[in-house]
């Protein structure tokens, strides 16, 4: 995406006639309130511009100087009558009373009124018409003066034996041109000039957007009626100035805000790895930036976020960027700002307000590589500036050798302290062994003397228990022999006993003295009536035999 400026618009210029300032510029509120308030004042509608009586010049200079017009060199003719030398630098002084306009060529008198009106009037010819024209330019102007203005459309003529290009005025702040004038770099002045701008001891290269003070003259073409000013000389000194003192006043805005110094004071991440870098893919600082990084082997993980490095693309392009590593700032640990070397003048294209305020406010440390050593930017004021790409390259890299190195010391240290630490304590643990197996033979020496005092104590007690327990058995055996001996008489009574009872019960002898037995089929005793059953067989045992019946009928006694 490429910014085109708007068309020029306005311009203040004294009239071919001599009497009438023209004032030309696009539609302001404000501008056209003040030209109302100049005396004679008329809008020419067919030319689209203002008419102003040339006596007024002095009051139209009061009222549009502080609009920043930049007036036509004839109207500071017109006000301080010269400008003196050509190469004077000051600003024309105003008079009380503008000079009388110089004299211009005859031009054809016009009829009188009595004239016949079927005779054609005189006139004159285009070309005779440019010459009196450019006549009276080179006769109200010097050989040579002094212009300022800002570069337009130079970069279109690149390569192009005769550079013709623009010179405009703008207002502070305002992007549209108030005014504006052609202008030719004619071949050999460019040969002379160009090279030696470039090669000088502060490099100058003309561009678009440099503001430039240029010793000039006035020329018209006649064939085409093409007014324009020829360069004779530039002020290299001047453009210096202006991007020197652009560039003070950013930073003095900065100071005032606490901001000059806040990116500087972000400390370096240890180890930086991840990095994000704002340049041009195409840009030769580039892929010296990369090549380095991967030579070093570090492990660093680039993310690149293309940006145009000069030209009015640069400034959109690099807050993008530069907004965009601020939205994902955890995400990485410095940001670069890279680009190849160049003139100063291409490296003014960083000195832009918007784009400091954006770096000394960014979350992330910026390292800035954009030019060389005796060239600095505001960026290289309020960042950590190195001189070229491949410089804040090594300064990556150095700053994880230093990572390395610093965390190889403090393994070493940590190992010699850790080797010490074990030697003193291996030695106090030798010491300590000594003193255990001291103090344990000690202990066992005192454990085996009263291990053996109290083995002979045990073995006395134990004989003396072992005496008490066999007159205790002895004892316990006799009162055990007399328990037993009066447990079988009493047994040996109880058993006579038992058998006199038992002989006294023997059916045998119950049946001697005349009692008998009844059984039943199965041979069980039958004790009474009520388990017969008529006709049932029965068994009669006597005491000298048996007898087998049946029952014939049963009789039971009631109770």
């Amino acid at each position: 995406m490429r910014y085109e400026g708007p068309p020029v618009t306005g311009t203040v210029e004294l009239d071919p006639d001599g009497q009438h300032l023209l004032i030309r510029f696009s539609y302001r509120e404000d501008l056209v309130a003040a030209v109302k308030d100049l005396q004679g004042r008329r809008w020419d509608p067919k030319h689209k511009v203002w008419r102003v009586p040339a006596a007024q010049a002095e009051q139209v200079f009061a009222v549009f100087a502080r609009h920043l017009f930049e007036f036509a060199p004839e109207i500071s003719a017109l006000l301080a009558g010269t400008l003196g030398a050509a190469t004077s630098a000051a600003t024309p002084k105003l008079r009380s009373t503008p000079p009388a306009p110089p004299a211009l060529p005859a031009l054809p008198a016009l009829p009188a009124r009595d004239t016949d009106p079927t005779e054609a009037p005189p006139a004159l010819s285009i070309s005779a018409l440019n010459a009196c024209v450019r006549d009276a330019l080179r006769q109200t102007l010097p050989s040579a003066f002094w212009v300022v203005g800002e570069i337009v459309d130079f970069d279109k003529s690149a390569g192009r034996q005769h550079r013709f290009f623009q010179l405009v005025e703008k207002a502070r702040n305002e992007p549209r041109p108030i005014a504006a004038v052609e202008v030719a770099l004619f071949a050999t002045t460019a040969e002379r000039l160009l090279p030696a701008l470039a090669s000088g001891e502060l490099p100058l290269v003309l561009r678009d957007g440099l503001e430039i003070r240029v010793l000039v003259k006035a020329d018209l073409y006649p064939q085409s009626g093409r007014f324009q000013i020829v360069v004779q000389d530039i002020d290299p000194a001047f453009t210096l100035g202006k991007l020197a003192l652009s560039r003070e006043r950013i930073l003095r805005e900065l100071a005032q805000l606490g901001l000059l110094q806040r990116n500087r004071q972000l400390g370096f991440p240890v180890p930086a790895l991840r990095i994000g870098v704002l340049t041009s893919p195409d840009a030769d600082g580039w892929t010296d930036f990369v090549r380095h990084l991967q030579e070093s082997q570090g492990g660093f993980d680039v993310t690149l976020f293309p940006v145009k490095v000069q030209g009015l693309d640069l400034k959109p392009t690099l807050l993008g960027g530069l907004q965009w590593f601020a939205d994902h700032a955890e995400q990485f640990d410095l940001l670069c700002i890279v680009r190849g070397g160049g003139s100063r003048t291409d490296l003014a294209w960083f000195d832009d307000r918007d784009v400091a305020f954006a770096v000394a406010k960014h979350p992330l440390k910026v390292l800035v590589g954009i030019g060389h050593q005796r060239d600095q930017s505001v960026l290289d004021a309020i960042a950590h500036s190195e001189k070229t790409p491949t410089a804040v390259a090594e300064l990556l890299v150095r700053g994880i050798e230093s990572a390395r190195a610093d965390v190889g010391e403090r393994a070493a240290r940590v190992h010699a302290c850790v080797s010490r630490r074990l030697a003193e304590l291996g030695g106090d643990l030798r010491d300590r062994a000594h003193d255990v197996v001291a103090a344990a033979r000690r202990a066992v020496t005192r454990a085996r003397t009263m291990l053996s005092g109290q083995g002979r104590a045990l073995l006395t007690a134990h004989r003396f228990r072992l005496q008490g327990e066999r007159e205790v058995l002895m004892h316990s055996q006799q009162a055990l022999q007399q328990q037993v001996a009066r447990r079988c008489e009493r047994a040996g009574a109880e058993l006579e006993r038992q058998a006199v009872r038992q002989r006294l019960l023997d059916p045998v002898r119950v049946l001697e003295r005349g009692f008998a037995l009844v059984r039943d089929a199965a041979g069980r005793v039958v004790p009474t009536v009520g388990r017969l059953t008529i006709g049932q067989p029965m068994t009669v045992q006597f005491r000298d035999g048996r007898a087998i019946t049946s029952i014939e009928q049963i009789h039971k006694e009631q109770s």
